[in-house]
């Protein structure tokens, strides 16, 4: 009998410990994910650099609000898939043709960085908006004993 005393206990115990009282969060709360706003097709609308050669300033405008594209084409078709669409046309200047790149490569985004497969350095994505995408780029190189450091910010607009 005291066996089946201390079962009866044990049975209440485990059944009011599985219907204990709690916070009564019925409700999960929903955590809206953030929209990509990558995804899309971008034409650049300005780019803006600042280039040092040992220590002197060749080029600086960087933080300049207008730019221009010096006549450069350039567009990015982001898609879900990992895969980005580019065009590049830079046009003739001074003794240097004329050059025109398109293809396919794939791309990797991690927090704000964007790393495409095909080119050199990693861009910083410093606006990416449903309108807007800013994409920063530095790189130092040493060339012929020469020092050479180049930022760039191209500024993108959606194309409809």
């Amino acid at each position: 009998m005291k066996k089946v005393g201390i079962l009866l206990f044990m049975a209440v115990l485990g059944f009011t410990s599985l219907t204990a009282c709690s916070s009564d969060d019925s409700s999960t709360p929903v955590v809206e994910q953030e929209k990509n706003h990558l995804l899309g097709k971008w034409n650049a609308t300005s780019t803006h650099s600042k280039i040092v050669m040992d220590g002197d300033v060749l080029i600086d405008n960087l933080d300049e609000e207008e730019g221009s594209m010096y006549g450069i084409i350039k567009t990015y078709e982001f898609k879900a898939d990992n895969t980005v669409d580019y065009y590049t046309y830079i046009p003739t200047s001074g003794s240097n043709e004329a050059r025109e790149s398109e293809g396919t490569t794939t791309y990797e985004r991690n927090g704000n960085q964007l790393i495409l497969k095909n080119y050199p350095y990693p861009y910083t994505i410093l606006v990416s908006n449903e309108n807007k995408l800013h994409l920063y780029n530095m790189f130092e190189v040493e060339s012929e004993g020469s020092y050479i450091k180049s930022e760039s910010i191209d500024k993108f607009e959606r194309m409809k």
